[in-house]
Parts: C-alpha cells; structure tokens; sequence
C-alpha cells in the first residue's frame, strides 16, 4: 500500500508540473466537487478505512486533470512533512496526501477564500484531524511534528505557523 501510494504522490508530482492534464478536460463537474468534497472529509475522519487507498487514488487523479482546483505546500512545510518518513512510515503518506485533499475540501466549502496561507492551514487542521483518527486506531502513532501542530491548532496559530513558513521559502 505504501509503494502505490508512494506512486501515486509521484504521478501527482510530475502531472501537476505539466498543464496539458487539465487542459484536456473542462472543469469540474458538480458531482465531482461534492464526491471529491465527501471523499475528503471520509479520510479525516476514517483514514485507514478499507476503501481509503481508492479514495485517494481518485482525489489525487481528480486534482491532477481538473483545471479549476489548485492545491499548495510551501516548500518548507513540504520539507517538514517528508520528515514523517523519518519518524513512523507506517501513515506518513497518508497523512502527508491528506493536506492537499483538505485544502481541496476548503476550497470547495469556501470557494470565496483567496487568502493562501488560510487555504494551507485547512489542509494542515484536515492532516490533524486524519492523525488524531489514526491514532484512535494506532495509540502507538506519534509525529511530533504533528503533535506541535495540534498544539498550535488548540492555540489558534496555525494559520500563523502558515504563514510564517511561507515568508521564509521565499526569502
């Protein structure tokens, strides 16, 4: 499972530097948004549920060909989130997919929103709330990373954690 998800983040990779994949098709659909939405929430909530590698699967191929939705990691929050592996590979693809699909799913339930480093930092809350579910699974699952962030989250300065990494990879 790690191996195709390992695939999959590279496909996602590689797809998204090359525009021609959504300049094959027209934007989203309606019943796109609301299953890619749904599919969203469903890995927060039960990420290690039997169906979540389809799930993914499709989400990702979803974000890759449609031309309306673009999903963002600064380049030090990336970083930060490769780390996972370091620490405990058993979920850390999962939980390192699950940002770009819960800045999607804020997109989608916020599609006013322009403000990047709010966009970021809902893919961040979705990544915890995912881990936290993990961990109801797996008490043994520990991301100190994660757990930091949990810590600003509670604190109501994820979004400032955002943008903090955001000032730095440009400079």
């Amino acid at each position: 499972m790690v191996t195709k998800l390992l695939a999959v983040l590279l496909v996602f990779v590689a797809a998204t530097s090359l525009p021609s994949a959504a300049a094959m098709r027209g934007p989203s659909t309606a019943e796109e948004r609301a299953q890619a939405l749904e599919y969203a929430q469903s890995l927060e909530q039960h990420p290690l549920a039997k169906d979540s590698l389809q799930k993914r699967m499709w989400l990702t191929e979803w974000l890759v060909e449609v031309p309306d939705f673009t999903v963002d990691v600064c380049c030090k929050q990336l970083k930060a989130l490769e780390s996972l592996d370091k620490v405990n590979d058993t979920y850390s693809n999962q939980l390192r997919m699950q940002v770009l699909y819960s800045q999607a799913a804020y997109q989608l339930q916020h599609p006013e929103e322009k403000n990047t480093a709010a966009i970021q930092a809902a893919g961040l809350a979705g990544t915890l709330r995912a881990y936290r579910a993990i961990q109801q699974f797996d008490p043994t699952a520990k991301y100190p990373l994660l757990d930091d962030l949990m810590s600003l989250e509670r604190k109501g300065k994820l979004q400032k954690y955002v943008e903090k990494q955001r000032k730095c990879s440009k400079s």
